[in-house]
């Protein structure tokens, strides 16, 4: 429920209840109550983890199409086809620190450090690049 319906079911104003959370004592019990919930969610997943292997190891055995069977060989030799994410962060002197995401629609503009032969700076914005998705 949103903090202003738990303001109502406690019988409390969405300005108490917010002044509430800033406590310690309150803190420590919303990560007490946050991590038994995710406790919870591992549990139930383990029987259905477990079952969908069973599955998995039936069609590899029995599974008429060849690419299914392959795609069971796959899935538990652990080599996934798929798409991969890779993310680099770069923390050295000699570029921009860390990454920005740049949600769909958003300009993006990319400074350059100011050039040293003498240039205008006037030049260097014609350098900059933009990208508009």
């Amino acid at each position: 429920m949103t903090w202003d319906d738990a303001a109502k079911a406690a019988g409390l104003s969405p300005a108490g209840v917010y002044k509430a959370r800033l406590r310690d004592e309150v803190k420590a019990r919303l990560l007490e109550i946050q991590s038994e919930y995710v406790q919870e969610v591992e549990a139930l997943k383990a029987p259905h983890k477990a079952r969908a292997l069973e599955v998995g190891r039936e069609l590899m055995d029995t599974a008429k199409s060849e690419a299914v069977r392959a795609r069971m060989v796959e899935f538990f030799a652990g080599e996934r086809s798929g798409p991969t994410v890779n993310v680099q962060i770069n923390n050295n002197n000699s570029g921009p620190r860390g990454y920005e995401y740049a949600r769909p629609g958003q300009e993006v503009v990319t400074l350059r450090p100011a050039r040293r032969d003498g240039q205008s700076p006037a030049s260097d914005v014609q350098d900059a690049e933009i990208v508009d998705d």
